[in-house]
This record gives C-alpha cells, structure tokens and sequence, in this order.
C-alpha cells in the first residue's frame, strides 16, 4: 500500500479509541461518595490500553491531573481536600480495609502510570510523602496481566485499584461491576488484536516469540 493511500481509522476524542472500539456507550456513570484524584504521567494519557479513561468517565466524583516528575504540582496539592490519602504500597502504608470507618479518607491520591514512572512522579512530589498512605490487598489477580506486563502478580491497573478501594469505603456504592465489565473487555479486544489467527500476514502471530533486546550495563528495569 503506498503512504498517499493510507487512510486513518476515525477516532472517538472522548474515549481515545478507534471508533468501532469507542468504550463510552458501555460506560454506566457510578455515584461514588469518596472523591479520587488521578496522577496521570502523559505517557499514559493515550496508551491503548489505559484504565484512566474509563475511571474518567464512569466516576462521578473524579478528577485526572497531568503530572510528570517534572511537573509543577502546586496546583493539583492545593485542589486536594483535608483528609486525602495516596493509594500507594509504600512500606508505611496502612492496610485500607483494616481502618476503622472513622478513619476512612475522604478523598483517594492514585497515580497513573507504569510501576516504574509511578515511583519517579511519587519520588519527584515529595509532598505526596506527608499525606496518609493506605494500600490494597488484591481480592484477585490483575487482569492486566493478560496485556501489559506488571512486576508483581499482586499489582492492579489503575482502575482496577481505585474501584477496589472504593469498595471497601462505598461497600453500598453500584456499579463498580460494569466499569470493571468494560475493562476486561477492552483487554479481551487487546488480547484479540495482539494474537492475530494463525497465518495471518500481520506483524506478529499468536506463535511468534517475544523480541529480546540486550540489557545495558546499570540500566533500571522497566515495566
């Protein structure tokens, strides 16, 4: 095919998805009590498979900042309410569902990123250092898993960690259930697209194994 022919797939600018994968008519809006601050690195701002989006669009009570270890976050620190927390396993983080209802926090700080530049942003805003920490024992495996590597069995999408975390707070809350129903099946369609059937002349085949690329002296592994 020559380049003049090429024709881009049309895009859904709410959901950042090509059209026949538009997500938000499969979205049902959840009234969450607890309001959520997403940390969001650019990098993550149109990745195919990132969860942010559809906590997004399918939280009542949820705001996706824009944040880089090299962002000013003066901003985003003063929108947050007293009371906020990061969800974030640090070793002093508290286990959420062992806090007593007194102590559960208004308002949750998660960051959306791989595991990798999530500790960049959190080592860069040191002010996220003196706000509560609180942290998630998974009741499952991450989906995840299926499309995008994650370092640890026990490590959640952002969506996935955030509905968690909103139903231990919110155990009366509906409709975590459906946003979750539209994250697998986003990984369903991503697992669909990366294992083409077999002799197929796409890219890559369901048999092909995985690129290696050799390791650099004192290099930091990322996710």
């Amino acid at each position: 095919m020559l380049l003049s022919e090429f024709v881009p797939r049309p895009q859904c600018w709410t959901c950042f998805k090509p059209r026949p994968a538009c997500i938000c008519d499969a979205i049902t809006p959840v009234e969450n009590r607890t309001g959520v601050t997403i940390l969001q690195h650019p990098r993550e701002r149109f990745h195919v498979v990132g969860t942010a989006r559809i906590a997004h669009l399918g939280l009542a009570r949820v705001r996706v900042e824009q944040c880089a270890p090299w962002t000013d976050a003066a901003a985003i620190r003063r929108r947050l309410p007293l009371g906020a927390a990061v969800l974030y396993p640090s070793p002093h983080a508290r286990e959420l569902s062992a806090l007593a209802a007194a102590e559960h926090p208004p308002h949750l700080v998660a960051i959306d990123a791989t595991w990798f530049l999530a500790k960049k942003v959190y080592d860069a805003h040191t002010w996220l250092h003196d706000l509560p920490h609180v942290r998630l024992t998974p009741s499952r495996p991450s989906r995840y898993g299926r499309v995008r590597r994650e370092p640890r069995a026990d490590y959640l999408a952002t969506l996935e960690a955030v509905v968690e975390a909103l139903r231990v707070l919110e155990p009366d809350t509906l409709g975590f259930d459906g946003l979750l129903g539209v994250f697998a099946q986003m990984v369903q369609r991503q697992e669909a697209y990366m294992q083409p059937a077999a002799g197929s002349l796409g890219w890559a085949t369901a048999a092909a194994p995985p690129r290696q690329r050799p390791e650099r002296p004192g290099a930091e592994e990322r996710q």
